[in-house]
């Protein structure tokens, strides 16, 4: 388990992993994708190298979230989420949602619809 290398400030990390949401927003959105979904919706991104996720919760649902947070290894992984994540992993970027688990964005970006 290795903890990815932070020069950055922690103000700065924020703004660039919003920045990052956004444009993967507006890929989804250019590529004719929509996120569907009645219920939590989670961003989800990764780094292979260090085996880090970062998982944050969009939504009204987010109120009370266990889930939303940075996870240093994927076996830190909720169940839920590591099981929709590998489902989606084996599809290509912004190949159309699947019904109540998401839609891989990006080859290390997810959107995971959580469970209502």
């Amino acid at each position: 388990m290795s903890t990815p290398p932070y020069s950055d400030t922690a103000a700065k990390r924020g703004y660039y992993e919003s920045l990052d949401m956004v444009q993967d927003i507006a890929t989804t959105l250019g590529n004719q994708n929509k996120l569907s979904h009645d219920g939590p919706v989670y961003h989800v991104t990764a780094d292979p190298k260090y085996d880090w996720w970062k998982v944050l919760c969009i939504g009204i649902e987010c109120v009370d979230n266990d889930y939303t947070g940075t996870y240093y290894s994927s076996d830190e992984l909720p169940e839920e989420l590591r099981d929709k994540i590998l489902r989606l992993s084996v599809l290509e970027p912004q190949t159309p949602q699947v019904a109540r688990v998401g839609l891989r964005s990006g080859p290390v970006t997810f959107w995971v619809f959580g469970d209502v």
